[in-house]
């Protein structure tokens, strides 16, 4: 379901909140997640590693999130 090609952006985001663990985690990960949503939930702790694997992250976006995490790893 997450994951048919006809499901709108604001369908994706609607399934963010189903009951449903796995499907939260599929729609976290789903490409048509609006940007500021996307960028919202790379930001909050409880997100932020399923939504790190979402295809559509620009890479000079995950290059400044490794980049992060490599200083953050550095400084332990």
């Amino acid at each position: 379901m997450v994951h048919d090609p006809r499901l709108s952006p604001a369908d994706v985001v609607r399934l963010l909140n189903d009951p449903d663990v796995h499907v939260r985690g599929s729609a976290v990960r789903n490409p048509r997640l609006p940007a500021r949503v996307l960028a919202s939930l790379l930001h909050d702790r409880d997100t932020a590693s399923s939504a790190v694997a979402n295809p559509a992250i620009p890479v000079p976006v995950l290059h400044r999130i490794l980049a992060a995490a490599a200083a953050a790893a550095a400084s332990r």
